[in-house]
């Protein structure tokens, strides 16, 4: 096969170079821009002949740092697809989630999908995947049944439970370390409706919704998934009047059902906090997920710090509701949300650490701005101190210094060795990079 591949100074390079997370700009020695499985392991090969590590991207969401001189690069964007067989879906490698929710919706069956339908199947759900639907069906990790591997030499291999039970085991949830996936069979559940969305209050209430969502949300079933927050709405024009330039408190939810019989006297007590502005749950298809957080949809240059917390802490509420005002700190939203009673199969993950996650989300417009919003991502860290486990699920890794984070100092051992064992040589990595020397330092935050 002769591949074609893009260099600097090519036409299609700068396309290819762009990330959804608009902070950075990838500048790689070699770029693919792959059409088939074959195409990626003979890039993948000559990666290897040519002493570059490969990175891959399908849209960009999760970048943390750009490709350089020293990478190729491997987009996978233009191969989509997805077909259902059963109750599982098998997707290309630059699928997003809004296709197999529409392939799957007239089966009376959903994805485990985020909060937005805009990322891509496979990087969001080998780095864990908490979406709203996750108390009652698990990650997105959880959900692999198999997966098509690009390895270092160069083949192919599916990979399942029978076939490499370790190695399916470290895929789900630690990212892509040990290969390119150039495919995945997913399972979906029964979701084809929900009642979801999202009640908001004025951010100055921030302390009394938080307050109440702690005493409401440890009585909830595992069928409702949930999370408070503070959005700060931008000002910009294709935000409608009145929510654009606004700051509220909101909580965010989901009840995948199937019988909703009890959910409106469940709500109750969140709607009888005083000051609510506006209810907007209700019952809808689970294609309309997107509409419980309304994520923005257009590139953004964005910085994430995440926490796993053992619990709503006092001195965490206080915090919490602290920074709530716009002017208090430069972050576009902060949002925590109930992992508890999550089912999960690998108790090494942070995931399986706490109760509950908060991440922060900061623009970062220009580089002169980074040290802000990094000084930012550390008070926010030394405030929520006294409910942190030490662990961050790695979806929610903010730098690619942190990976470690994600799972404990004994499971990060036995990755370390898979990592020697399938990737000797250190090819791959991508932007959380799993190491051979993962150090028995819990959480540098922590100190």
């Amino acid at each position: 096969m002769s591949l074609n591949l893009v260099q600097p100074g090519d036409s299609e390079y700068p396309a290819l170079c762009s990330a959804w997370n608009a902070g950075l700009q990838h500048r790689p020695a070699l770029i693919l821009a792959a059409r088939s499985a074959e195409e990626i392991a003979e890039a993948v090969a000559h990666a290897s002949d040519r002493g570059l590590r490969v990175r891959v991207q399908a849209t960009g969401h999760g970048a943390l740092r750009p490709a350089t001189g020293d990478d190729l690069l491997i987009v996978t964007s233009g191969m989509t697809g997805v077909t259902i067989e059963d109750d599982t879906a098998l997707v290309q490698p630059g699928t997003k989630w809004k296709a197999v929710l529409d392939a799957a919706h007239p089966h009376g069956l959903a994805p485990l999908l985020g909060s937005t339908s805009d990322v891509g199947v496979i990087g969001y759900s080998l780095g864990g995947g908490l979406g709203f639907l996750a108390r009652k069906y698990g990650l997105a990790a959880d959900a692999i049944v198999e997966l098509q591997l690009a390895c270092g030499d160069g083949r192919l291999r599916w990979v399942d439970d029978t076939s490499d039970p370790e190695l399916m085991g470290a895929m789900r949830g630690c990212g892509p370390s040990f290969g390119v996936v150039t495919a995945m069979r997913t399972r979906l559940v029964p979701a084809a409706e929900v009642y979801g969305g999202t009640m908001f209050w004025p951010a100055e209430l921030a302390r009394e919704v938080i307050l109440a969502y702690r005493s409401w949300v440890s009585g909830t079933p595992v069928e409702l998934t949930s999370a408070v927050g503070v959005l700060h709405v931008p000002d910009l024009p294709s935000i409608p009047e009145p929510m654009r330039g606004q700051s509220f408190t909101r909580v965010c939810l989901c009840h995948c059902g199937p019988d909703f019989s009890g959910v409106e006297e469940l709500l109750a007590p969140l709607r009888a906090v005083p000051g609510l502005i506006a209810d907007m749950t209700q019952r809808m298809p689970s294609t309309r997920m997107d509409e419980i957080t309304m994520d923005p949809t257009e590139p953004l240059p964005f910085a994430i710090r995440g926490e796993m917390m053992a619990d709503l802490t006092d001195e965490a509420v206080d915090y919490l509701a602290s920074i709530s005002p716009r002017e208090r700190e430069p972050y576009l939203l902060w949002l925590t949300r109930h992992v508890g009673g999550m089912p999960y199969r690998n108790a090494g993950l942070g995931w399986a650490q706490g109760e509950f996650v908060t991440e922060a989300v900061s623009v970062v417009p220009d580089e002169s701005l980074a040290g802000v919003v990094r000084a930012f991502g550390d008070r926010f860290s030394a405030g929520l101190r006294s409910a942190a486990t030490g662990y961050t699920p790695l979806n929610f890794v903010g730098s690619p210094e942190e990976t470690g984070l994600a799972f404990t100092s004994q499971y990060g051992t036995h990755l370390a060795e898979l990592k020697k064992r399938h990737d000797p040589t250190n090819l791959f990595g991508g932007d959380r990079p799993l190491q051979t020397d993962i150090s028995s330092e819990r959480n540098p935050r922590m100190m």
